[in-house]
């Protein structure tokens, strides 16, 4: 076991602690996101189960890493479909984040905890039913349904002008963002935690239901008791004074949005330790049960042959080889870092001679990571043979058969166009070089006749052009006279 640490120490080289570095960050902001992901609780069964998929791995039980690995290859879609209201927030978040952060918040904090404590304590003390929503940094549009936009200056005039019993939209919620009132009259996602809501009313439920979607800040007065509740970070509770209104408006602005300091990356490195260590101890046994193995493994690649720079007049005969057995070298861990299908072996046929040519394949023709080595090539050497193409005129034969009616003579059978241009290697024997007509059957023809049979052109034969020209075949016939009696 030390020997193998030792060998796993001498072996780790600067990009495989960027590589720990780089997995330890991502391990870490999802530890940080599923502190507060709804289905946070699954992350401890899906360590548990990893924790599982390593010892069966190391105790070579077959069956339960087979299990387990059927198991991982859906664990991305399960995860998906599980937390798909949370990754659609997380990515929102990284798109706003930056944006929001060049915003000057710190200036209205205090004066909109001074106007929302004022309007919403005499709301309460009056009985009358509001439901105020303080954005954080999450985006609320999606949440949000109905409403009417405003984009007013946050006061208490203007509050309480919303939720009095006598406007329409006094049942709905209003969104505050910065030290403006951006709409009102807004109907939120009820919130399905019966055990919480239950004995609440609706706009309780809707305040709890934004809440743990969001981070923003929904304050609730009750219509029937006067109470003023608060919902954030999926929790609801009743304030037992109206002065613990203000310390938690408060403390959510200094939470949501705080000062600036200038040692932001010590304060940021310092804290969440625990998430910190976990995600380097999770990436340090990742890399030491997928990346440390440094034993040197051997692979054959069948690469396929290419030609680069063959001339337009010339062509390879057949046989010829298409494919390469090549051997590498290196640790499993390089072989997993390219792909075989990038492989391939170019000959340069730039300057190919008429007749048998033979090529030395050589390490340098294959491109490989600086990681892998090339052990064998087989075969070493591709012999080709190399053919000119040349343009020839092949006359056109039309083919007979059968005899022509009695007293028919056939006067001339004739081809037009009586040729066609092909191409041609210089190879193919002259027997080969052939254009025929379909058979055309005599015994039928008893007048003058233009056909247009189809033609069979010898497969070593390229015609000039793309498209088959049609060829008619003319069939002059004359009448033989009987003779007369004397």
């Amino acid at each position: 076991m030390l020997n193998t640490i030792n060998a796993v120490i001498q072996n780790i080289t600067i990009f495989d602690l960027i590589d720990i570095a780089l997995i330890s960050f991502f391990i870490y902001l999802i530890l940080i996101w599923f502190k507060r992901a709804r289905a946070r609780f699954m992350f401890v069964g899906i360590i548990v189960v990893g924790i599982v998929y390593l010892l069966a791995r190391a105790f070579k039980l077959y069956l339960t890493t087979m299990i387990l690995q059927g198991f991982f290859a859906i664990f991305l879609f399960i995860i998906v479909v599980i937390f798909q209201e949370d990754f659609r927030h997380f990515f929102e978040n990284i798109a706003v984040r930056g944006i929001l952060r060049k915003r000057r918040r710190g200036l209205y904090f205090e004066k909109n905890t001074e106007i929302l404590s004022s309007a919403l304590i005499n709301l309460s003390r009056k009985r009358i039913g509001a439901l105020v929503v303080v954005r954080g940094r999450d985006i609320l549009e999606r949440y949000i349904e109905a409403g009417i936009p405003l984009d007013g200056l946050l006061s208490p005039q203007l509050l309480e002008s919303i939720f009095d019993p006598g406007v329409p939209s006094h049942d709905g919620a209003v969104i505050i963002e910065e030290d403006r009132i951006r709409r009102f009259g807004c109907y939120l996602p009820l919130s399905t935690n019966l055990a919480e809501v239950g004995r609440l009313g609706t706009r309780h439920a809707a305040a709890l239901g934004l809440a743990e979607r969001t981070d923003a800040m929904c304050v609730v007065v009750s219509e029937e008791l006067g109470t003023i509740s608060l919902a954030e970070s999926g929790i609801i509770r009743k304030l037992d004074s109206v002065e613990q209104l203000g310390e938690a408006l408060d403390n959510f602005y200094r939470q949501r949005f705080p000062a600036r300091r200038r040692h932001a990356l010590l304060e940021f490195l310092a804290g969440h330790s625990l998430e910190k260590i976990l995600a380097l101890i999770m990436a340090g046994v990742m890399w030491f049960t997928f990346g440390h193995r440094v034993e040197i493994i051997r692979r054959d690649f069948v690469l396929p042959l290419e030609y680069r720079n063959l001339s337009s007049d010339r062509i390879i005969s057949e046989p010829k080889p298409k494919e390469a057995t090549v051997t590498f070298s290196g640790i499993e861990r390089a072989f997993n870092l390219f792909d075989p299908k990038e492989l391939k072996l170019s000959l340069d046929m730039s300057g190919v001679k008429d007749g048998q040519n033979e090529f030395l394949i050589t390490k340098d023709l294959i491109k490989v990571p600086a990681s892998l080595s090339i052990i064998n090539i087989e075969p070493d050497t591709v012999k080709l043979t190399v053919n000119r193409m040349i343009n020839i005129t092949v006359p056109i034969e039309v083919k007979t058969k059968g005899r022509p009616p009695s007293g028919v003579v056939i006067r001339d059978i004739k081809a037009e166009p009586r040729d066609l241009p092909v191409i041609v290697s210089t190879a193919v024997p002259r027997d080969k070089i052939t254009i025929v007509t379909e058979e055309i059957d005599l015994k039928s023809i008893s007048s003058n006749t233009a056909l247009t049979p189809r033609l069979i052109i010898a497969p070593e034969l390229k015609l000039a052009t793309d498209k088959i020209p049609e060829v008619k075949v003319i069939i002059e016939l004359e009448n033989k006279e009987s003779p007369q009696s004397p």
